[in-house]
Parts: structure tokens; sequence; C-alpha cells
């Protein structure tokens, strides 16, 4: 990996002058320091909390040969500062990007390799950018582009290594993955709908497959009022052959207050699955798949971060943003969380079904943008969980104090400006 990034250096650096507005080549610098007492989970009374300062380095070079061919390789290095022992050797630079976009022809392209997939809103195909390593995912897509209409077919098919026979996919992954999306302007209407097919492993080679599909409709009324609506279904099997029967629907009304205020209000309803109906052969929990979790659940990431709530989820908002300069702005959010389907008190003799409400959580960020290559950051989030937040998750104490504070720097150099 290192001769890879060395070579990608001198190219960059020596390639003649001429081909200069072809190419681009770009960084990222994003050290975050966190202070974490109830993220994720909550704390223990006596539980002190963890503070550290993650960071996140990309070198980006991308070339494109008028509109025949763009092509993409992203380095990155993800650490905590102080996980590597000083003087030792250890391979920390991975390949997130490697792609090429190819002309088939006329508004028809084949964009095939290693790259982030983000669609509508981000529910089931996100990039995850808060996460220090991101996502990104290994496929091929054809894609039609008019001006109005949008049509993108894809497949994925993933392996651990090469092989000579048929092999069980260890990685906690998907084995396939297939998607048609649409979408279609209409005035000022916007409407997309997706059929996603995926295929997970989980023992054996025997692959079990599940399907979403559904709408995001988005609605502009005027020049201030923007309404957004989706609902998705999943059918199919899951790893445990149950039957799958889920859903997820979303409403949100977003209002320009003025000129630098805008406010937010909505729900998201995860269908979830009865703790009476555990045993059973049907899955109701809906899962989000590879969407964005931090951006609609919440900063603290209580839900469908490494942990997807069997009991599914409402999630009532109120977001507020401010733009205080051309350089500062403001987010205050508001969320109540409540279950979706029935939890049992363990400790009750006779099945007590406990209250859906899960907690409130209060979010506020500051940004401040002094200039296109730097960006400051930071923010403060607290949980206010119930007794029912504590038997979902497992662990915690809803009495403690719950909170979570981070401060990051993000630098983006463009090299050949």
């Amino acid at each position: 990996m290192k001769h890879l990034l060395i070579t990608l250096l001198l190219f960059t650096f020596f390639i003649s002058s001429n081909v200069y507005a072809q190419l681009s080549f770009s960084g990222e610098f994003r050290p975050r320091a966190q202070y974490r007492h109830g993220w994720r989970n909550l704390p223990e009374k006596d539980q002190d909390p963890a503070v550290f300062i993650g960071q996140r380095t990309r070198l980006n070079l991308g070339y494109k040969q008028s509109d025949l061919v763009t092509f993409k390789v992203s380095l990155q290095d993800v650490r905590v500062w102080g996980d590597q022992s000083q003087l030792v050797d250890e391979a920390n630079i991975g390949v997130f990007e490697a792609w090429a976009d190819l002309k088939v022809a006329n508004r028809l392209r084949f964009k095939l390799g290693r790259q982030e997939l983000n669609y509508d809103d981000g529910y089931l195909l996100g990039t995850l950018n808060w996460r220090e390593a991101g996502r990104s995912h290994d496929i091929g897509i054809l894609k039609f582009q008019d001006s109005t209409f949008s049509a993108h077919l894809a497949y994925a098919y993933n392996q651990n290594k090469s092989t000579e026979a048929n092999t069980i996919y260890t990685n906690n992954y998907y084995k396939s993955m297939q998607y048609l999306w649409l979408s279609k302007e209409l005035g000022k209407a916007k409407i997309s709908l997706i059929f996603l097919n995926r295929g997970l492993q989980k023992g054996d080679t025997t692959v079990k497959y599940s399907q979403t599909i559904g709408t995001n409709t988005k609605i502009k009324f005027g020049k201030k009022l923007h309404l957004t609506g989706i609902y998705y279904h999943q059918l199919g099997k899951d790893t445990l052959n149950r039957k799958v029967d889920a859903y997820m629907a979303s409403l949100k009304l977003k209002y320009d207050l003025t000129r630098k205020t805008k406010i937010t209000v909505g729900t998201d309803i995860l269908s979830g699955t009865d703790a009476s109906d555990l045993g059973g052969n049907t899955n109701n929990t809906f899962d989000i798949l590879y969407g964005f979790r931090h951006r609609h659940f919440g900063n603290m990431d209580y839900f469908y971060l490494g942990y997807t709530p069997v009991s599914g989820l409402r999630d009532i908002m109120l977001k507020f943003e401010h733009k205080v300069s051309d350089k500062v702005k403001a987010n205050l959010d508001f969320h109540g969380f409540y279950g979706n389907a029935d939890v049992i008190n363990p400790s009750s003799i006779d099945g007590e079904i406990m209250n859906s409400k899960l907690g409130n959580e209060i979010d506020f960020t500051l940004t401040y943008k002094p200039s296109d290559l730097i960006k400051v950051r930071g923010g403060y989030s607290q949980m206010f969980g119930t007794e029912t937040l504590e038997v979902i998750k497992g662990k915690g104490d809803s009495d403690a104090f719950a909170n979570w504070a981070w401060f990051e720097i993000s630098v983006t150099p463009n090299f050949l400006n």
C-alpha cells in the first residue's frame, strides 16, 4: 500500500501541465475529539466517561476525459490517536473508493468499482460520512439520465477472496445485492421508486433473499414549504429462515421561517416485532440496510448503529436551523423516541407490557466555516432515557446522566489549485 501511495503522488506531481484541467488531486484531514458518557448506550451510575481523538485522512485522485470517462481513487487512513505503538510499522491505509464511470451512449453510463451510494434521503443507501471510515460498495451501476428522469440498475456480488469452489461469505456484509431506482421530476414534485433485492449468508452457503420496495416523494409548496413522504416495505426471508413482513414510513414538513431560519417537524415510523412473537416464524422488524443512522435517528446513535431495535421505533422530531452569519450555522434538534411493538418487563411474572416511551434526545450543533478549505464543528447531546430503553438495550441505568460532546476540524485542500 505504501508503494501505491508513492506512485499516486509521483504521478500527480510529474504529470504534464496540459492535463491539469482534467486531473484533480484533493485531500481531507479530519480529527474529531469526543467525550462519551452515554453515547449509544445508557451509562451505569458509576461509569467513568470515555475521552479520545479519532482521525480520518484521505487522498483523492480523479481524472476526467471529456464525457467519455471519469476515474477516481480515494485512499484512506482511519485511526485513534495513540492506537499504534511507536517505532512499529503497521499497515493502516486502505482503498475507500476506486471506480471508473464510462460513457456507453448518449444519456447512458456505466459506473463500476468501489464507490459510495446515496439515494434520496439515504434511509436505505447512504454514505455514512459521519463515521471515520465511511461506507463504500463494490458494485456496478448502469445509469440513464435525461433532464427530468433518472434510472439506475445495479448489481453487486461479494466473496472473501478468489477461490476454486463455492465458499461461505464471512464478512459482515451482503453476499449479493441488486436494485432498480427510478426518479422523475414533475413540476414542483419529485418522485422516486426503488426495488432492492439483498442476499445474506449465515453459517452455510445458502443465501436468504429479502426485498425492499417503496417510494420517496418530495413536493414544494411555493418557495418556503417542503413536504417529504416516504414508504418502504420489506418481504422475503431473513437468515433465520423467518418470513419478513416489515415497513417504514416517514413524513416531514420543512418551512423557511425567514431567510436564515428553517424549521422541520416530522416523524419516522419503523415496524417492530412484539415480544410475544419473537419465537414465531415472522420477522416484523424493519432493517434500514445501508442507510444513514446518525443523520436520521439522533446524534447519540442509540438506534440502528450496530443495533436494530427489535421493537421498532417511532421518532417524533422537531428541528431548527439558523444561519447566524455567512460563516456560522447553528442546529438544534429534539427527538421523542417510542417503541413500535410490545416490550415485556423481564422482572414481571405476568408478562407486563412496558410503556412504549424510550426517551427524549436533544442535539445541538454549531458549525463555523471560515473558508472553503476549513470547517470547524462541535456539538452537545443529551439523552433522557426510560426503563424501557434499559430493557431493550440490555444495559445501562436510565437514572444516570447520559451526555455526549464532540469537536471536529476538517481541512479539505485541493492540491492543484
